[in-house]
């Protein structure tokens, strides 16, 4: 009677591990995308046996979890120094906010020096401030990465700006970089691409009042490059569509408030939206289609109270949308010793209510990029 129970009892195991694996693999997919924290207990699954670890390494499964609706943004933070200028992180933070937890990811010594410059799809770009190579993309969970090609400038570059986005109409990833350049006594702007699995990088075309300016801050949004600049009490907002490698500059209407404060632009429902400040409100501006057929302008979505004049000491960027009720702040200002000291902060519009997130980890100081994990490798 003993052998017979353990013969049935061993029965059991063998067809629960059975019936798992014979699962659908459509089915396994979508319990995986479910777990909380999804990245990091897929990335232990893969440890279990080869068969989980298969899974993980599927393309298929890889792609339905980038484009899970379980997968929530992060935020990927790169430590900056409040003394020492020549400081350079060993580490990157990823903040989960909806858990308010934070852990770091070592940083590789060759990657420590360089600054991040842009986010897509779970991937860094990745580049120094003052130098043209090395340009890196990155995935910060797999570690994987890909050292681009080295531009053919031979100039000395003053400074650079470099963004990473992606080209549906190729399915592929591209990097557009415009720096400023020293030659012979003479300075230089320039604009150059490349897609990820070119061996040189292309001159772009670029409009002439881009080329006379420096500066620009690059993100990549509903599949467009968005370049901003601030001159004074002035924004301007070019948009650089991938597919057709163009720039557009985009229009503000007659009613648009000559005194303001950029505070960045952010992704609301697929919606690209630049933030100013203007006194103690704040307005959204929507881009949506101008009068001409290949224009583009911005239209007044929403105004909000604040009851807090940004700018002089107190600096704020708006970072993202945390949910239809409010959105979260980087918040900047100087403590008694004028050192810079920066928080995240959640704002409700509504209530006009201001919250800081206190997460353990958190750096004095920091760079922070939207990021959505991924398993991706880099594309080569």
């Amino acid at each position: 009677m003993r052998d017979s129970d353990q013969r049935s009892s061993t029965n059991c195991k063998c067809q629960v591990r059975k019936g798992i694996l014979d699962l659908p693999r459509e089915i396994i997919y979508d319990i995986l995308c479910r777990l909380p924290n999804p990245t990091e207990s897929i990335l232990i699954c893969g440890v279990v046996c080869k068969t989980w670890y298969a899974i993980t390494q599927d393309p298929c499964f890889i792609n339905k979890l980038g484009d899970s609706h379980y997968l929530p943004t992060r935020l990927i933070l790169r430590p900056l120094s409040v003394k020492d200028i020549s400081y350079t992180p060993n580490y990157l933070v990823l903040v989960d906010i909806e858990n308010h937890k934070a852990r770091q990811i070592p940083l590789e010594k060759m990657f420590r020096e360089l600054k991040i410059t842009c986010s897509c799809n779970g991937f860094l770009c990745m580049a120094p401030e003052q130098k043209l190579d090395p340009v890196v993309i990155y995935n910060p969970i797999t570690r994987d990465h890909l050292i681009l090609p080295p531009s053919d400038s031979k100039s000395s570059v003053l400074s650079q700006e470099i963004g990473l986005g992606f080209d549906p109409s190729t399915n592929k990833y591209k990097v557009v970089r415009g720096y400023t350049g020293l030659s012979y006594r003479d300075t230089m702007r320039r604009f150059e691409i490349i897609s990820l699995g070119e061996i040189s990088w292309r001159e772009l075309s670029t409009p002439q009042f881009m080329v006379v300016r420096v500066g620009w801050e690059v993100i990549f949004l509903s599949g467009a490059l968005y370049w901003t600049k601030t001159e004074g009490v002035n924004t301007i907002v070019v948009q650089l569509n991938l597919s057709d490698e163009k720039f557009r500059n985009i229009s503000f209407p007659e009613y648009y408030p000559l005194s303001h404060v950029s505070l960045g632009l952010i992704e609301i429902k697929g919606i690209v939206i630049l933030v100013l400040g203007s006194s103690t409100a704040i307005r959204f501006w929507r881009i949506g289609k101008g009068k001409g057929e290949d224009e583009l302008s911005f239209f007044l979505h929403t105004c909000y109270d604040t009851c807090v004049r940004w700018g002089g000491g107190v600096s704020c960027a708006f970072v993202c949308q945390m949910n239809d009720e409010s959105y979260l702040l980087q918040v900047g200002c100087r403590n008694s010793q004028k050192e810079r000291r920066v928080h995240l902060t959640q704002y409700f519009p509504d209530k006009v209510k201001y919250s800081n997130l206190k997460l353990r980890g958190l750096p004095d100081c920091f760079q922070t990029a939207c990021f959505k994990p991924s398993l991706a490798p880099v594309p080569k």
